[in-house]
């Protein structure tokens, strides 16, 4: 299937495997998706790996030390803002964590996987993450026809999957009361402006407000306001 032909009721799983179809042109022989630390709530529910092969494993599939390791470089990356072929930043990841890193390219190469191209993705909703496709061979960066490619690809599934999820309701457990302040603050009402419609303090405003931020995991009220509406807690305006 081509990966601009997802039907809407496709799933993550299905989603992915459209993807990795589609970058099997390229020689690619396995994807790896990881979620930036301030998404763990989709974690659980996407596929870590894909191999060639249609097999998929999670992130629990693999050693805790592994796992930690393999985040702490995705983030690295994220950071970063721009793909990376894996072979050229080794030495780097080596001098860092010697030994957990030669224990995950000994295993890589074991299954076939002998370089990635790893490629942050942004948005939309501020969601971000890492696409990383597997190759059996060494990347060479002259090839920017194919790299290209595999960015243009990373970028329309990240899009895609994050849509899938923000249809999604949420399971953020807010108080009624929260619920109330967080309707009013994607529509642009101040803090003082709630606090009149509700009939409440200010300073009883800016504690729900610093309760909301908590448990969405956000630091400003725009982010709240993005997410209030892509979790469904609030509809859009």
């Amino acid at each position: 299937m081509d990966a601009s032909q997802n039907p809407a009721n496709e799933g993550p799983i299905s989603l992915t495997r459209s993807l990795l179809a589609a970058v099997r042109e390229l020689g690619v022989v396995s994807m790896t998706y990881h979620f930036a630390k301030s998404h763990q709530s989709l974690k659980p529910v996407l596929p870590y790996l894909h191999f060639e092969t249609g097999k998929v494993f999670s992130r629990h599939d693999l050693p805790e030390e592994h796992s930690e390791v393999l985040g702490r470089c995705h983030d690295y990356i994220i950071q970063q803002g721009k793909p990376v072929i894996l072979s050229q930043v080794l030495p780097l990841f080596r001098s860092v964590e010697p030994r957990l890193t030669e224990e995950i390219m000994t295993a890589a190469n074991e299954i076939g996987v002998f370089d990635q191209y790893m490629i942050p993705v942004y948005g939309p909703f501020m969601v971000n993450g890492v696409i990383s496709f597997g190759k059996g061979s060494t990347i060479d960066p002259g090839e920017k026809s194919m790299l290209m490619k595999m960015e243009s690809l990373a970028a329309f599934h990240h899009n895609r999957m994050v849509v899938h999820f923000g249809e999604k309701r949420s399971d953020i457990d807010l108080s009624p009361r929260e619920n109330e302040v967080l309707t009013w603050i994607p529509r642009g009402k101040s803090g003082a402006d709630i606090a009149t419609i509700l009939g409440v303090s200010l300073s009883s405003v800016d504690t729900y407000t610093r309760r909301i931020f908590e448990k969405m995991g956000v630091h400003d009220r725009v982010s709240a306001a993005v997410n209030g509406v892509v979790e469904g807690l609030v509809k859009p305006t």
